[in-house]
C-alpha cells in the first residue's frame, strides 16, 4: 500500500511539472516570436507534457473518488496531446514549403494542403474539449476543487466546441468569434495551482487528501 502511495504521490508531482510547463510552452508558442528550432522543440515537449500532466491531475481527482468521467478525461487529453503536436508540426512544415508565388493551380493546392492543419485543429479540439468537459464533471464533488471551478471548466470546453463548430473548418478567431484555447489553458493552470496547494496535505497511508 505504501509502495502503491509512493507512485501515486510521484504522478501528482510529475503532474504538477508538467502542468506548469504546459501553461509556459502553450502561452509562448501562441505569442512569442522565437527561431524555427526552438519552436519545433516546444512543439515536441507540448504533446507528451500535455498528457503527463492530465495523468497527473487524474490521480490527484481519484485520491478523491475513481469516477468514470476521469478515467475518460485522461484517456482524451492525452489523445488531444498526439494530435496538438501533429497540427503545429504540419503546419510548419506545410508553411515551410510556402512557394513564392501563384498560379491558379498552385494556389488550389497550397489551400488544400492548409486545410489539412486546420482539420487536425478541430481534432484537438474535439479531444480537448472532451477531456475539459469530463475532468470538470469529476470535479464536482472533489472537495479541492468544488462546484464553481468545475462549472467553469464545463462552461468553457462547451463554448469551446460550439464556437469550433460553427466557425470550422477555419478557427473561432478567424471568423468573428472568441478563441477559448486560452480560457482553457488558464483553467488547466489554475487546477495545477490547487494541485500545488494542496500537495503537502496528501495522506502517505491512505491515498487520501487531508481536508
Amino acid at each position: 500500500m505504501v509502495q502503491e502511495s509512493d507512485l501515486t504521490k510521484s504522478w501528482i508531482k510529475l503532474g504538477i511539472v508538467a502542468g506548469l510547463l504546459v501553461s509556459f510552452i502553450y502561452p509562448s508558442l501562441m505569442f512569442i516570436p522565437m527561431p524555427s528550432v526552438l519552436q519545433v522543440f516546444l512543439i515536441m515537449a507540448f504533446g507528451p507534457l500535455l498528457g503527463l500532466a492530465s495523468v497527473g491531475l487524474y490521480y490527484f481527482i481519484t485520491l478523491d473518488k475513481k469516477t468514470l468521467s476521469s478515467t475518460v478525461a485522461v484517456i482524451s487529453n492525452i489523445i488531444a496531446g498526439v494530435l496538438i503536436t501533429s497540427m503545429l508540426l504540419v503546419q510548419i512544415a506545410i508553411r515551410s514549403s510556402k512557394p513564392d508565388s501563384f498560379d491558379i493551380s498552385s494556389k488550389w493546392a497550397w489551400k488544400s494542403l492548409n486545410q489539412v492543419h486546420l482539420g487536425l485543429d478541430i481534432a484537438w479540439d474535439v479531444y480537448i474539449f472532451l477531456g475539459t468537459f469530463l475532468f470538470a464533471i469529476s470535479m464536482f464533488r472533489n472537495p479541492k476543487f468544488g462546484k464553481i471551478f468545475s462549472a467553469i471548466g464545463i462552461v468553457i470546453s462547451l463554448l469551446l466546441i460550439i464556437f469550433n463548430a460553427i466557425s470550422f473548418p477555419a478557427p473561432p478567431g478567424d471568423s468573428g468569434l472568441i478563441d477559448l484555447g486560452p480560457f482553457v489553458g488558464l483553467w488547466y493552470f489554475a487546477a495545477t495551482v490547487i494541485m500545488i496547494v494542496n500537495f503537502k496535505g496528501i495522506s502517505s497511508n491512505g491515498l487520501s487528501i487531508n481536508t
